[in-house]
């Protein structure tokens, strides 16, 4: 999953994002929060276009007698909704789902700092990324390829090991870059990105989107790869690519209208950007095969991130 020529479009979202300043007419996610707590907020659907009366019930928090639908991915029960820091909640919040409780492992997720969420990710993709160094260091020394063998086995998505039950690689293979290169314009991307990501969501919503983003893109590439391309058994991919354009696309989903800065200069609206990348990318899959860009897996991981946008909507 190597980078692509737009993926420098993103490397300047994250101060468009903050310096982005919502309506006051409630046209945002983020004006939904700014409700007095000390009052009762206004009902979504009298002031409100039903879009965004939906992403309103979607990421804020629910009331203490709404029944709360049971979904496989929900935001996090803490804080839904853009805010800073994310503070302590009880089952008044509206229930805890399986594992929220405060014993439970997603509470104890959520009362992390999204700081330690956002680094630790980081510092397992740059730890994998260092394994690779050492490998690469030790047969250009000592002629030895077991270290790499061991890494290839373990940390890229291919079909012979799909075959050999190696199920773990479509998820670690999503922390795995061996170019430096492809590991500066993924972590750049995802620093930029998952900010605001984390303030819809919370950390155990986050990381939910991060990891669904990353297997469904293992799996679109290996079934592409294997289907579209039987003469080559050999071929195998590797990168946060997928994880990190689901994250984006979940982010456009909800703010369609933010603007991004393609190439630093020319503003772009997010729904915009995000077609852009995804019609590249499927051009890619089809007419630019045999490069070093694992396009069918960007449009796995984009796919992956609407998905879950309109799973959290209540949509599918």
């Amino acid at each position: 999953m190597f980078l692509s020529p737009l993926r420098c479009l993103l490397l300047r979202a994250r101060p468009t994002l903050l310096a982005y300043k919502p309506p006051t007419t409630g046209s945002s996610l983020r004006a939904l929060d700014h409700f007095p707590r000390s009052s009762p907020s206004p009902s979504p659907s009298s002031s409100l276009s039903p879009y965004l009366a939906q992403l309103h019930r979607a990421f804020s928090r629910p009331s203490p007698t709404a029944a709360t639908p049971k979904r496989f991915f929900t935001s996090s029960p803490l804080a839904k909704g853009p805010r800073p820091y994310y503070r302590g909640g009880s089952s008044s919040n509206g229930g805890w789902s399986r594992g929220a409780g405060p014993s439970g492992w997603r509470y104890k997720i959520d009362r992390l700092s999204p700081n330690t969420i956002l680094y630790s990710i980081i510092g397992l993709n740059v730890a994998v990324f260092l394994m690779w160094q050492y490998g690469q260091s030790v047969l250009q020394q000592f002629r030895d390829p077991t270290y790499l063998r061991f890494m290839t086995t373990n940390f890229t998505c291919s079909w012979r090991n799909f075959q050999s039950g190696r199920i773990w690689t479509l998820l670690t293979c999503c922390f795995s870059h061996e170019g430096t290169g492809h590991i500066l314009m993924n972590l750049a991307s995802l620093y930029f990105m998952a900010p605001p990501v984390i303030m819809m969501l919370g950390n155990s919503g986050f990381l939910a989107l991060y990891l669904f983003s990353g297997v469904i893109s293992s799996a679109i590439s290996l079934a592409f790869s294997r289907f579209s391309s039987p003469q080559n058994p050999w071929y195998q991919s590797h990168g946060a690519s997928g994880a990190v354009y689901g994250t984006i696309a979940f982010f456009a989903a909800a703010y369609p209208r933010t603007t991004f800065l393609i190439f630093f200069v020319v503003p772009v609206p997010a729904w915009l950007c995000v077609s852009g990348i995804l019609a590249w990318d499927l051009y890619g899959s089809f007419f630019r095969r045999g490069g070093t860009t694992d396009s069918a897996g960007h449009v796995g991981g984009v796919a992956a991130g609407l998905l879950f946008f309109l799973r959290k909507m209540g949509r599918v």
